[in-house]
């Protein structure tokens, strides 16, 4: 698909809310404007019209200018002032992810918090989820040990319950499961003498199923149909990049690609499926390998999506099933993927999976953006992690991801990140008196921020 067709289809997201015109309008009480709320449904060629009417930037907008002239940039200002995020148009499906930050220092510590309502952090992550009302949403960096339980207890306690004036949502079906973090490897691969510890883990973590993942849908799943990989040896990968010397044979014997998990959920929605490939790669300070690892992990994708090439041969799942995904098969890529998603690995020859999935039109990028990120880095609008500061600059990054197959139309997408005193700012603060750069504060679930998108299932994808 070309680069202008692509700026039509898209929906304007702007603060951490969608600019459609119609809405809007009704908003405004303008002429001909349908009788809408705001936060109601329009179609999504009304809101592209506000596109292609709209030559100039709004987010670079002072709110206490003089009015403009163009009533489709008034519009969207009123929109830019609100921050809130309208409902998906009837027939879409809204697929979310969110680094969510529910994460405890020790086992059984998320359980506890979240078995009764009331945990501060639980209702944050509850009301950024319930601000943008997702169809699916793929929570990570959440505390597993508990299994079913907590996820069950975010569930109802929480995400069930309005919070922030918002209307709580029934997430019928979940999936959880294990995954590697923390989960004790038995050798001692930090070389540090001693066996066991958060070193020498299959993933990052300080106890097993530490900042795992959790999915939860509006629509059923189809359960005999999920696939996980968590058990794959690295090794097994060809051509995988770990640095030779690194490990002795007996610790590349135990080794597995996924430091947390890699998913194939499949979602059947009103007799389509859709798979949910979900991930949270190694980041490069998770021990010696983790740029390597994280590439490898990033890698795995291109190479399920590329049944029939034989790419796709070392693949078997943890219930000994081989191979890829089906080319025929609709999927969204979703996850925490880290800082170096988009890069080559440094030093090498290899290439980013993700670059060259969208070279080859496997996967289309919504380019999901936000004016929270670009008041803070006007280079960077589609960042959704604040890693801290530097040298007085804030330092952003694009960690976290949603990449829909080709054969799937994104009619909007977007970054929950309202500017400063709109609807839901007190949820993307980015520091605090007291508190450190970057980190979450009392109000901040996570330095992470959610990502959107809109699917719509009845086409047949990118031109």
């Amino acid at each position: 698909m070309s680069a202008s067709s692509r700026v039509l289809r898209r929906v304007m997201m702007l603060g951490g809310t969608l600019a459609p015109v119609a809405a809007v309008a009704a908003l405004l009480g303008a002429p001909g404007a349908l009788a809408a709320t705001a936060g109601a449904a329009v179609p999504a060629s009304s809101a592209t019209a506000a596109v292609s009417s709209a030559p100039q930037r709004l987010s670079s907008m002072d709110l206490g200018d003089s009015l403009p002239s163009n009533p489709d940039l008034l519009r969207q200002m009123m929109w830019i002032k609100s921050g809130q995020v309208p409902e998906a148009a009837d027939g879409d499906l809204r697929v979310a992810t969110f680094s969510a930050g529910l994460s405890r220092s020790a086992p059984g510590g998320l359980a506890e918090d979240l078995s009764e309502p009331g945990d501060e952090q639980g209702l944050q992550v509850a009301e950024t989820v319930q601000r943008t009302a997702p169809d699916v949403v793929l929570l990570t960096d959440m505390d597993v040990d508990g299994g079913e339980e907590v996820a069950q207890s975010f569930r109802t306690n929480y995400l069930a319950v309005g919070t922030g004036g918002q209307r709580g949502i029934d997430y019928p079906y979940m999936y959880v499961s294990e995954v590697n973090n923390g989960v004790d490897t038995g050798a001692d691969l930090d070389n540090d003498g001693v066996i066991g510890g958060p070193g020498d883990a299959f993933g990052p973590g300080d106890f097993a199923g530490q900042n795992g993942m959790v999915l939860y849908s509006r629509y059923p799943l189809d359960t005999d149909g999920i696939r996980t990989f968590r058990e794959l040896p690295w090794t097994a990968m060809p051509g995988h990049t770990i640095p030779e010397g690194a490990y002795s044979e007996l610790e590349l014997s135990v080794l597995r690609l996924s430091s947390s998990s890699h998913w194939d959920i499949p979602v059947k929605v009103d007799g389509e499926t859709v798979h949910i490939l979900a991930a949270q790669p190694s980041r490069a300070e998770d021990g010696p390998t983790g740029a390597e690892r994280h590439h490898d992990e990033m890698r795995f994708w291109a190479d399920y999506l590329a049944a029939g090439t034989g790419q796709d041969e070392y693949i078997v799942d943890d219930e000994g099933e081989p191979g890829g995904l089906a080319t025929d098969e609709r999927f969204v890529l979703a996850g925490d993927f880290g800082p170096l998603t988009g890069t080559a690995l440094e030093g090498t020859d290899h290439p980013s999976a993700v670059a060259g999935m969208l070279e080859s039109e496997l996967i289309e990028d919504p380019e999901p953006v936000s004016t929270g990120a670009e008041n803070l880095d006007g280079d960077q609008p589609d960042a959704t992690e604040v890693l801290g500061r530097e040298g007085g600059e804030w330092a952003l990054s694009r960690s976290d991801f949603l990449l829909p197959s080709s054969s799937l139309t994104a009619t909007a997408a977007g970054v929950f990140w309202p500017l400063p005193g709109q609807l839901g700012s007190q949820l993307t603060r980015v520091e605090s008196p007291g508190g450190e750069a970057g980190e979450p504060n009392a109000t901040t679930p996570s330095e992470h921020r959610l990502v959107w998108a809109d699917l719509d299932l009845s086409g047949g994808g990118s031109d």
